[in-house]
Order: structure tokens, then C-alpha cells, then sequence
């Protein structure tokens, strides 16, 4: 027994018929794993040719069958289904083709989920378009926590048990959407669906010909009539409740629109009225105001024209719906935490439409206008040039800056003093305190009247500078680095790197001598910037190993940061010498780093009395290679015994 069958409908489908029998036979799932039934349905092209040549050069893998043509896909589908064999069964149109490892992909995400279908990513290709709900692989889930019901073509992998268990067969009392039942129940009567989003299983081809079929169908009546068929399946399946709702709204977002498009096209206005009245009796049986809360508000408004048999307003909604989104004009009002559009007929007395049919809220969308980025290095304050709004929302907004943390999902909020001022004080964004190290995405969030609504702040209009901007925070005794950026899709976000200790990157020590001038001293110099004037000072730090401490302040250039300081060795002993950054209020308020031991620092010698000699020397650096000065006095007498 194969694992999959392929079945293949073909009517006048060259030339490319060759690629997707092709792409079948070359699956990585292997020739002995598959079984490819092609019906040649009644065509007039060398289409039958083309499938006898190619089960010719595979007679172990293809079956062809002949038949007269049979008006639709759905006749050689079922036809094809009485002869397969295989554990699963895969629809493949002739005009589209498989991904080399698709088949083995669905078969293992079926068998290691125990679910009886599968997606598999489709890809236009041609500029045809694709279902756009594969955004993540789903391991098992069904059509109500799921947007798997928005894909109703029967391109998908399917257990042949499931099939026969429910006698599944393509109907043919649909002129278009006759794969929808068979598809619909399928889903409805799985163990369990699973979804393969992470590698291109099917490609969907556009045809230049123009023959894809659900290409070529103009007919108003028949879509129609695949609402008429299909909600009261839904209907039939699903109880009434949510889970229903959630099935009926894809029937209502997918096929009346199509629809509704074409209404202001029908010729004459006895047409008009029948399309209306054929519809009436779907939104009287199956509509409620739990589905209309799914719709959005344009589709709402016009579903509550039809259920009412408003006709003249429905088509006066269809002429404003016709404007282009960007040129169309109207309103929306904020009143105690909802939102309303002010669509044709809002409040009219005349016609009393309630206003939870304009409901716009989940509709609102924040309105962008981004200039550059701009770091103010004093302040250390990231200011964001532009504004931001609810769009077509003309009260007065109350504005946030809202920063995540990628990974954490930490959030720190920041009040703005309105929404043209838009800034991060990186020194105080986390309640106060610096941004601690992370990718922190910034987000705008917009109140008005008890309604708020969040988006990522960004922009991609062709105005928005998307050079980073580059800092480093000074925070204390430590600095940050910090990154505003936009992102590839233009989005804000912050990357702050982990703290480093200031003296570490500000500190350039170039010279560790014994003073020329006075052999007692130790002469450091270098470079230190970024010091805070009168606030912050640089010193070098002597620790003698019984704890006792010394401590020399460094003049410091203030404008070019150079120095050079003689520190005195003053007091016997092991002296570890080391750098210091003393800022105070700052927590911690000293940072340390060690003074390197210099190659050529050798032994220095001083007379303090007449008979008082002293030395210092630097021990061996070991492992630390610490600056440790060996501090004493030398003895005359044991000189002058030893000579």
C-alpha cells in the first residue's frame, strides 16, 4: 500500500501538466511511498497524450483514465478517489506543482500527530495570490482556534480512512466553490489538523491563458448560491454558538463581498431586488449580533442592509465603499470607550440604524508621521521627530511611549506631553533607573475617551530617516552602549548593550615611570575623557596587603582629557597600585581597574636622610599582572657588612 495518492484532474492543462506530474514523481518521499492517478477529463489539447507518455515512463507510479468531460474538477476527483489506494490522498491541480520534500513533510506532520489533514504552505506564483494564514507550523489544532477554514481549496493532504469513514465525494451542484463542501466537512470531521508553514509545499500557479477556473467564473448567481450552500452546512455541523460564528464569518468576509462588489453592476433594479431577497433569508436565519461583532464595520453596516431589504441605502454605501481607501473621508467619535465610524446613514433619524453597527473600535489604527532619529547627549534623551494619532480621531489624545524587551517581555511605561513630543530618557526610562542591557521594541499608545489603542511606533513613509543613531550612557561608573534603530519593516526599537566599566573604554594610560626629577615618585600619564567637570575625578589607588590605603587625585585636562601625575611612595610595604573613578551619588559610586606592570619598570632608589636609603621595585606580575610596588629601607649597616 502507497503512503500518498496523488490525484491529478486535468482538462486542457498543457503545457503545464509536465511540471506538476513531475514535481510529484520527484518527491523525496520516494516512487515506492506514492501512487499518481491522472483523469483526463474530456480534453481537447494533448493533454491525454502527454499522460499516456508520462505513465509510459512510469507505469509502476501513474494510472491515467479517460473520460468525457464532465463540466467541473469535481466528476475525475471522484473518480480518481474510487481507485486510490494510499494510506493519504493529496489533490494536486494540473496547472500547480509540489515542493521536492512536500509530500514527506505533511505525511511525517500527520503521523507523528495521529491528524487526518494537513496544510502545506502555498506560494503564488505568477502573480497569483495564496492563502496568507501560513505564518507558523501547527503541530495539531481544528477550524475554531485556528484560521485553517480560510483555506477551503482541496490542496491538502488528507486520510483516506477519513474520506470513506464519511463517504466524502465532491458535489456538483456548485458551478464554482465545489471543492468548499468536501473541504468544509473534512475539516469539520478530522481527529485533528495539523499545518506545515516552514518550507513552500505547493506552489499555485496563474495561468497566462487564463484558464484557472475560479479565474474565469464571472457568474453573480453561482457565488450566490455557495453561500446558500454553505452556511446552512456550517449550520448543520456547528451548534449555535461562537465556534459556529467563527465559521460564518469566513463565508461572510470571503464570498459576500465578491458579491456585494458587483451589485451596483446588475442591470436592471428587478435583478438588484432578487439578488437581495435570494440573500435575506441566510442574514434572517444565521446573522446575529455576536457574528456582526466579527465583521468589520463597513461589512456589518452593509450585512444589515441586506437583512433588512434597504436596498437604495445599500447601494449608496456600495458608492462610498467604491472611493479608494486612501481618498474616502469620514469621521470617527470616541464616546465612553467605543469607537464609532460616521459611515453613511450614522445617526440619521430617517433610516435608525443603531450605532453598535458603526462600532469602529477594533478598527482604530494609530496614524504616523516620523522624521529622524536624534540623541541629545547631555540630556541623554532620545527625541523621535513627528507626531503620532488615532486616525480620523479628531479629539484630544492622551499619549505613551510603551518600551518591550524582546526576549523578557519587561515593559516600561513613559508619559508624553503630547503627541508631537515623542522622547526616551535613557536614563530614567525603566521607573527611573537606565534601560537595563537588551532589544527593547518602542510601541505608542493612544487614549482617548476610554478607548486606547497600541501600535509599534514606526513609519514607513519615504520621509523617515533610518540612519541609527549611536550613544554611550554614562550611568555612573559604568557606560552602555546604546542603539535607536529602525527595523526592516520600520519599526523602532532600542538595542542597549551589557554595562562596561567606564575606565575600561574612557581610560588610555600611555606612561608608568619612575619620575626623572624626584626617583620616589611614580609618574602615570594618559588620556582620560568624558569626565564630568567638578563632579567626577580620576585617582590612583594604593593598597598595601594589610589593608591600608592610599589615594592620589589626578588632574585631569578638561578639555583634552590628558594627564601626567607623580604619586609619592611614602610609607613601606606591598603596595597593589590601581586605577580609580570616583562619581559621586552614583551607584556604585567608584569603579576600579588595575595598573598594568610596565616591561622596563625597574628598580628606583632615594636617600631621605643622610644615612636613610629607600627603594621600590615591581614584584612579579603572576597571573593577575597587577602593578604590586615593593616599598623599603635599606640598611647601611648590612651593606657595609656584606661589603
Amino acid at each position: 500500500m502507497p503512503d500518498v495518492s496523488v490525484i491529478i484532474a486535468a482538462y486542457n492543462a498543457m503545457p503545464y501538466l509536465t511540471k506538476s506530474i513531475t514535481s510529484a514523481l520527484e518527491q523525496s518521499i520516494g516512487r515506492e511511498r506514492l501512487e499518481i492517478i491522472a483523469v483526463n477529463d474530456g480534453s481537447t489539447d494533448s493533454t491525454g497524450a502527454e499522460l499516456d507518455r508520462l505513465a509510459a515512463e512510469n507505469p509502476a507510479t501513474i494510472t491515467v483514465l479517460h473520460q468525457e468531460n464532465s463540466g467541473s474538477a469535481a466528476g475525475p476527483r471522484n473518480r480518481a478517489l474510487d481507485h486510490a489506494t494510499g494510506r493519504f490522498v493529496f489533490f494536486l491541480d494540473a496547472d500547480d506543482y509540489l515542493g521536492t520534500e512536500a509530500l514527506e513533510r505533511m505525511v511525517g506532520a500527520a503521523d507523528r500527530n495521529d491528524t487526518d489533514v494537513v496544510l502545506g504552505k502555498t506560494i503564488g506564483v505568477g502573480g497569483r495570490k495564496s492563502p496568507t494564514m501560513y505564518k507558523k507550523s501547527e503541530e495539531k489544532t481544528d477550524v475554531f482556534s485556528s484560521r485553517v477554514y480560510w483555506t477551503l481549496n482541496p490542496m491538502k493532504l488528507y486520510r483516506r480512512e477519513l474520506i470513506e469513514k464519511h463517504q466524502l465525494r465532491f458535489g456538483h451542484d456548485l458551478k464554482v466553490g465545489e471543492d468548499q463542501p468536501f473541504t468544509a466537512l473534512a475539516y469539520l470531521r478530522a481527529a485533528g489538523i495539523s499545518v506545515v508553514a516552514d518550507y513552500d509545499c505547493v506552489y499555485w500557479v496563474h495561468r497566462e491563458d487564463g484558464g484557472n477556473t475560479t479565474k474565469s467564473v464571472k457568474d453573480l448567481d453561482s457565488r450566490v448560491r455557495v453561500l446558500q450552500h454553505m452556511m446552512p452546512l456550517v449550520a448543520a455541523e456547528v451548534p449555535e454558538g461562537p465556534q459556529r460564528d467563527h465559521l460564518l464569518h469566513r463565508h461572510l468576509d470571503t464570498e459576500l463581498p465578491w458579491v456585494l462588489r458587483r451589485l451596483p453592476q446588475v442591470e436592471t433594479r428587478a435583478q438588484q431586488e432578487q439578488l437581495v431577497a435570494d440573500l435575506r433569508p441566510l442574514f434572517e436565519t444565521y446573522y446575529s449580533d455576536a457574528l456582526a461583532a466579527r465583521l468589520p464595520a463597513m461589512l456589518r453596516l452593509q450585512c444589515h442592509l441586506l437583512r433588512h431589504g434597504m436596498l437604495d441605502e445599500l447601494l449608496a454605501v456600495r458608492s462610498f465603499n467604491e472611493v479608494p481607501a486612501a481618498d474616502r473621508v469620514f469621521d470617527v467619535t470616541v464616546e465612553d470607550g467605543r469607537a464609532y465610524a460616521h459611515y453613511p446613514y450614522f445617526r440619521d433619524a430617517t433610516v435608525s440604524i443603531p450605532d453598535r453597527v458603526y462600532d469602529y473600535t477594533d478598527q482604530l489604527t494609530v496614524r504616523q508621521d516620523l522624521g529622524r532619529l536624534h540623541l541629545d547627549e547631555a540630556t541623554a534623551t532620545l527625541h523621535i521627530e513627528g507626531e503620532v494619532a488615532l486616525h480620523r480621531v479628531e479629539q484630544e489624545q492622551q499619549a505613551a511611549l510603551i518600551l518591550r524587551e524582546r526576549e523578557s517581555k519587561d515593559e516600561h511605561r513613559i508619559s508624553l506631553d503630547g503627541p508631537s513630543r515623542l522622547a526616551v530618557p535613557l536614563l530614567g526610562a525603566a521607573a527611573n533607573q537606565p534601560l537595563p542591557a537588551g532589544t527593547w521594541d518602542v510601541f505608542v499608545a493612544l487614549t482617548v475617551a476610554g478607548v486606547t489603542k497600541e501600535a509599534r511606533l514606526g513609519s514607513r513613509s519615504e520621509d523617515l530617516d533610518t540612519a541609527p543613531a549611536d550613544h554611550e550612557l554614562r550611568d555612573g561608573t559604568q557606560l552602555r552602549p546604546v542603539r535607536a534603530y529602525f527595523t526592516p519593516r520600520g519599526n523602532l526599537s532600542l538595542k542597549i548593550g551589557a554595562p562596561a566599566a567606564r575606565l575600561k573604554r574612557e581610560l588610555k594610560p600611555d606612561a608608568v615611570r619612575w619620575s626623572p626629577e624626584d626617583p620616589s615618585r611614580l609618574l602615570v600619564g594618559g588620556t582620560m575623557r568624558g569626565l564630568a567637570p567638578d563632579a567626577e575625578h580620576l585617582l590612583i589607588r594604593l593598597t598595601d596587603i594589610s589593608g591600608s590605603r592610599q589615594e592620589f587625585t589626578i588632574a585631569v585636562d578638561p578639555q583634552t582629557g590628558r594627564f601626567e601625575q607623580a604619586v609619592p611612595l611614602t610609607a613601606p610595604g606591598d603596595w597593589r597600585v590601581q586605577w580609580l573613578l570616583d562619581v559621586p551619588g552614583a551607584t556604585p559610586r567608584r569603579a576600579t581597574r588595575a595598573v598594568s606592570v610596565p616591561e622596563d619598570l625597574g628598580v628606583t632608589q632615594w636617600r631621605r636622610r643622610l644615612l636613610q636609603f629607600w627603594y621600590a621595585k615591581p614584584l612579579p606580575a603572576g597571573k593577575t599582572k597587577i602593578l604590586t610596588l615593593r616599598v623599603g629601607r635599606k640598611s647601611l649597616v648590612k651593606g657595609l657588612l656584606r661589603k
